[in-house]
């Protein structure tokens, strides 16, 4: 009996420790932390170059195909693409948009990505352009021998979008050194298409009607009473479209800051 009255409390003890364990067993685990970029992880360079910002992205999924070709007249750009640091495009030439340069690729990080143009040259028509498409989404990009362009590539899904982005670069189209934030834009064509007057829209921003041509060289961005001008654009990314009678045009342009961008429109 002594025996019993010694064992009891030493099997009640057994048994609690048993029960306590038992339930941190069955405890949830804990929510595995999902780590995301919520800034911009463009470096200040790539290859030597500062990095120029030119605007963002919102994609839907993290596995893509990316597809690069040149922007506006054909004129034997070669470019190297960059995206999160991995050369994914090494030193090709662009053709046009039916022989594109197509790669998978997978962006690896959640929310903030990023995506790099570096200019091997400058081509016929200075800058360096191109259009880049990620899953159907496309953007022009513009370097030239001194600076790259880059835009944030945001995967969709983790809190962020590109209403905060303005980019880390260490280029002058940021937004946050001593410029304007301001560029312009020149929609142009070089021969009469035989439609009349050529109207573009600029998403967001307006309208103009292109009402002559430039067959010898590519026009500047001053007003000149032809038409095709949107000056004073705050940087970043648009949309356009443009009509005549019979033909259509629809893309983006990228506006960077104290800069023209010209966008011929071709048949």
């Amino acid at each position: 009996m002594k025996k019993l009255k010694y064992l009891l409390p030493a099997f009640f003890a057994f048994a609690l420790l048993f029960i306590s364990c038992e339930k941190e067993d069955d405890a949830d685990p804990e929510p595995e932390q999902i780590e995301v970029n919520e800034e911009s992880i463009i470096p200040s360079s790539n290859m030597g170059r500062p990095n120029n910002y030119l605007g963002c992205i919102e994609i839907s999924s993290r596995i893509t195909t990316i597809s690069v070709w040149d922007h506006g007249t054909v004129d034997g750009d070669i470019v190297s693409i960059i995206a999160n640091g991995n050369t994914i495009i090494d030193e090709q030439t662009l053709n046009g948009p039916s022989d594109p340069i197509s790669v998978d690729y997978d962006f690896g990080y959640n929310g903030y990505n990023y995506v790099t143009l570096y200019a091997h040259n400058l081509g016929d028509i200075p800058p360096n352009t191109c259009t880049v498409a990620i899953n159907g989404v496309e953007f022009v990009l513009e370097a030239n021998l001194d600076a790259n362009g880059a835009v944030d590539v945001i995967v969709q899904g983790y809190g962020v979008d590109c209403s905060n982005s303005g980019g880390n670069g260490g280029g002058g189209g940021g937004g946050n050194g001593g410029g304007s934030n301001k560029g312009d834009v020149k929609f142009w064509t070089n021969q009469d298409f035989g439609c009349g007057s050529i109207s573009v829209e600029l998403n967001g921003i307006g309208t103009s009607t292109i009402s002559r041509y430039y067959p010898g060289s590519t026009p500047n961005c001053d007003p000149d009473g032809g038409g095709g001008n949107f000056n004073d654009v705050p940087a970043g990314t648009y949309t356009y479209t443009a009509s005549c009678q019979g033909y259509q045009w629809n893309g983006s342009v990228t506006v960077t800051e104290d800069s023209c961008f010209t966008m011929q429109l071709t048949l």
